[in-house]
């Protein structure tokens, strides 16, 4: 079957009866409307995660059926209130929303269904949904945050830090690849704010405990969008893609649950 998109808005109903399968991936990005500084969109999350979802996708749908849903636009932001500009949800909330689409797609014959998150305020939250929907619907779900897959080729390409943070030189160089009129290159110097030490000195044995992003940063941003780069950004968004598709297409990915 030849899919005419890979976008399950852009499918008509008919077509998504068709591709309503086991056998069909589907990627729900998860995302965040917080602020990114007074360079970056309050969007930024939810682009990246769509962008990087839709390209895996359009490597993915060469050799099986894929859809991408519509970003989940807001989770858990709490942490940066502060800077106002932000939309969050409670855990509750944020349960019954993912729990919700997953069910609708369970219902209509699709069971690989991956939550591809893009903010980092979601990680341990999404665990936890992804632990009681597979214990409820016995459906093969998995989670992901799409940096993680490829932390370290990722931060290679990076020149003042070694992994994805805060509307920084990573963040910024991706929005500048995919829409760069978005980006306030007049606010780059004033958002900069390179001090990392928050997780740097960190060591596993220091414990968690939560932190306002205004006691970490007085700009929003961690990290130095001064050094980036729409070339750089389209190489950190194929390779995201490249590393999730790979992932999504391996056959023991889905684990013992993938069955008919």
């Amino acid at each position: 079957m030849t899919q005419r998109s890979v976008l399950f808005r852009e499918l008509r109903a008919p077509e998504l009866r068709a591709l309503a399968t086991p056998s069909t991936i589907v990627l729900l990005p998860v995302a965040s409307m917080e602020q990114h500084g007074p360079h970056l969109p309050v969007g930024t999350d939810s682009m990246l995660g769509h962008a990087v979802c839709e390209r895996a996708a359009r490597m993915l749908v060469r050799e099986r059926p894929v859809v991408v849903m519509d970003t989940v636009w807001t989770g858990l932001s709490e942490h940066h209130m502060a800077f106002g500009a932000t939309v969050t949800l409670d855990f509750d909330t944020f349960h019954k929303l993912i729990s919700g689409i997953c069910r609708s797609l369970q219902r209509h014959g699709f069971r690989r269904i991956a939550l591809v998150n893009a903010h980092g305020g979601n990680i341990a939250a999404l665990h936890t949904i992804t632990d009681e929907i597979t214990r409820d619907t016995g459906l093969p779900i998995v989670s992901l945050t799409y940096w993680q897959l490829a932390a370290d080729k990722l931060g290679a390409q990076l020149t003042t830090q070694k992994g994805i943070r805060h509307a920084c030189e990573a963040e910024t160089s991706m929005v500048m690849a995919l829409a760069p009129e978005l980006v306030d290159c007049n606010a780059l110097e004033q958002a900069r704010w390179p001090d990392m030490r928050d997780r740097q000195d960190s060591t596993p044995d220091d414990g968690y405990h939560w932190l306002s992003f205004a006691e970490k940063t007085p700009t929003g941003v961690l990290g130095d969008p001064t050094a980036s780069s729409a070339e750089q950004g389209e190489v950190l968004l194929d390779m995201a893609a490249s590393h999730l598709a790979e992932r999504l297409a391996s056959p023991d990915f889905w684990g013992p649950r993938d069955k008919p």
